[in-house]
């Protein structure tokens, strides 16, 4: 992309290259001070910025390299009013304006120079698996740490954790500046800053190198639906009144606020540059658009476009709820967040319809590929988050609109079919289609002390601490969950299979709750087994068919084996099963489990 097309704010050999959209501004200087804070009452060093026809101002300006703090001094309408760069790349925090005039916030030049990046390689599509987290509050809590906030750099010292289980990528919730220091980030206040609470743009590459380093790949969410309702940097910024605008001026509505005027170029560029700079400037492996059934689909799609030709290679999901092919054959998205899965596993493991349930979520069609749905039959950060004191969308009246880990949900962390319950849903998220995404604390049954609430959210909250537990991951319960977690995604890795497009449904029980289904890729097929029911079936007297493989089959995961917190015996170990005459083979069938074969 050349130069002269980028806005914010890029040092150059002749100096640093200003440019922003401002077609309603009759004249723009940008103010530049040097410091950690701005001075309001001190003088800066001022230069006028140049106006193209198509309302853009910009210039180059001798002399101002990384670290300058600067503001854009924009004249509309014979009003004179300074401005935050709405492509800043590092901002000193997100509010602009004080009632006394004594902001010290600003934007910040950002260093160009090439950053020395580890070798490494975005993972294919068929390859994510996706461990969901929160920055500010999954380090500090009863670790070494013991801080309220967590950081960028707090945060890597936890890739070890999240590594050892067999994930190869990260996705944090949004990271860009919002308002205060303490949010989910679904309240963007300057879209191309990192929040200054986790720390600064060096910050963040390191946080990017140090993961690639440990062999994770890294997905950034992005908020492209709507601004934070505080400290927001685009609204009304050069003058302009009507919708909040230029960069609201017949945006549609959304629950959380006016959505941007994606009907106009300029911001269908604005938001292309933000998610080219992810790519340019983090080397991120993919980014996830948060609530894309709130942005008008064809003009989302330029821009989808656009980021496809450039990056052919990234991961481009979007949540489109509920899941539609459109997004991926007409919206040029890569894949979609599948939530139905949850829902109706959540559902399926209370007994309600529960083979119904998963036989309407197992298959990817009528998707092309099974890396087209992001499925996380635990959870994410929205089924679990808390808000309202525990009673968010009425929780403490409706079951199945609660807000909770699914530990919590199914009856607690010391109940021991919760848990099992909990073992079935990842084991079945990494053998079904699909690309797995685990969110923080499923992976180790974190749960409430009380029934009224699930994981930290932006508000105070009368039952105490939400954020992730660092006591809670090490205790014998964590340590068994996180043990089901490692193997079921090492059988995920070991058999291209479980990867590949191919399924197919061989066996429906209803009278026992048991399904069975198919996976092949070439010479490696798997068969996998799942048991949603209270029926525990022994000496191996399930028969359940083949579909048709043949040789013996080896068991290679059973979510209720002893070191997971099951039982001994509970599986096939030591016993090879091959198929009789009519195709079946005879098995031992926990309750509430899933156990998968590989025919050798």
């Amino acid at each position: 992309m050349l130069l002269e097309e980028r806005i914010g704010a890029h040092p150059t050999s002749q100096g640093c290259f200003f440019r922003v959209w401002a077609p309603h501004a009759e004249r723009v200087r940008v103010r530049m001070q040097h410091g950690d804070l701005w001075r309001p009452h001190d003088a800066a060093e001022e230069a006028d910025l140049d106006r193209s026809p198509s309302g853009y101002w910009s210039a180059t300006v001798p002399g101002i390299g990384a670290g300058t703090l600067y503001r854009f001094e924009i004249t509309s309408g014979g009003q004179v009013s300074e401005r935050l760069d709405p492509a800043a790349r590092d901002v000193v925090s997100s509010a602009l304006t004080r009632s006394d005039g004594n902001s010290q916030n600003a934007s910040i030049v950002v260093e160009s120079k090439p950053y020395p990046w580890e070798s490494f390689s975005t993972p294919a599509f068929e390859n994510f698996l996706i461990y969901q987290m929160h920055i500010g509050s999954f380090a500090g809590r009863n670790d070494y740490l013991n801080k309220p906030i967590a950081t960028f750099v707090d945060v890597e010292s936890k890739f070890d954790y999240i590594r050892s289980m067999g994930f190869n990528a990260i996705e944090p919730l949004p990271i860009s500046e919002f308002a205060f220091d303490r949010s989910w980030g679904y309240n963007p206040a300057a879209f191309f800053a990192p929040e200054s609470a986790y720390g600064t743009p060096a910050d963040l590459k390191h946080f990017v190198n140090a993961a690639h380093g440990k062999g994770l790949a890294v997905i950034f969410d992005v908020v492209y639906n709507h601004a934070g309702p505080g400290d927001n940097v685009l609204w009304q910024f050069d003058g302009y009144e009507k919708d909040g605008g230029i960069y609201f001026e017949g945006g549609s509505m959304t629950p959380w606020g006016r959505g941007p005027a994606w009907w106009k170029w300029e911001v269908q560029d604005f938001f292309y540059q933000n998610a080219r700079m992810y790519f340019e400037e983090y080397h991120a492996d993919g980014l996830r658009f948060d609530a894309t059934t709130m942005i008008n689909g064809n003009y989302l799609r330029n821009v989808l476009w656009r980021l496809r030709q450039d990056f052919p290679d990234k991961y481009l999901i979007a949540e489109h709820l509920p899941a539609h092919p459109w997004i991926i054959t007409a919206g040029n998205f890569n894949a979609t967040w599948h939530a139905s899965a949850h829902h109706e596993t959540q559902r399926a493991l209370v007994g309600d319809a529960s083979i119904d349930r998963l036989l309407g979520i197992l298959d990817h069609a009528p998707f092309e590929h099974s890396w087209n749905l992001v499925n996380y039959l635990s959870g994410s950060h929205d089924d679990i988050g808390d808000s309202e004191n525990g009673d968010a969308e009425h929780g403490h009246r409706n079951w199945d609109h609660r807000h909770r880990y699914l530990v919590d949900l199914l009856g607690g962390r010391h109940n021991s079919w919760a848990r099992a319950k909990c073992r079935l849903a990842w084991a079945l998220n990494a053998t079904m289609p699909g690309t797995p995404m685990c969110f923080m604390g499923s992976e180790c049954l974190l749960a409430s002390p009380h029934v009224a609430w699930g994981y930290w959210h932006d508000g105070v909250d009368q039952w105490g601490d939400h954020r992730f537990d660092w006591r809670t991951a090490g205790d014998a319960l964590g340590l068994e969950m996180r043990e089901l977690v490692a193997a079921s995604n090492a059988v995920r890795w070991e058999n291209p299979a479980l990867r590949s497009d191919d399924f197919r449904i061989v066996h429906v029980d209803r009278e026992n709750n048991v399904l069975a289904f198919v996976r092949e890729f070439y010479h490696n097929k798997i068969l996998v087994v799942v048991n949603v029911g209270d029926r525990n079936f022994t000496d191996h007297n399930y028969e359940v068919p083949t579909g048709g493989l043949e040789g013996a089959f080896a068991e290679v995961l059973c979510s209720q084996d002893e070191r997971f917190g099951g039982w001994q015996g509970a599986g096939n170990a030591g016993h090879f099963p091959t198929p009789s005459e009519y195709g079946r083979i005879s098995i031992n069938l926990p309750q509430w489990s899933v156990v998968a074969f590989k025919a050798t």
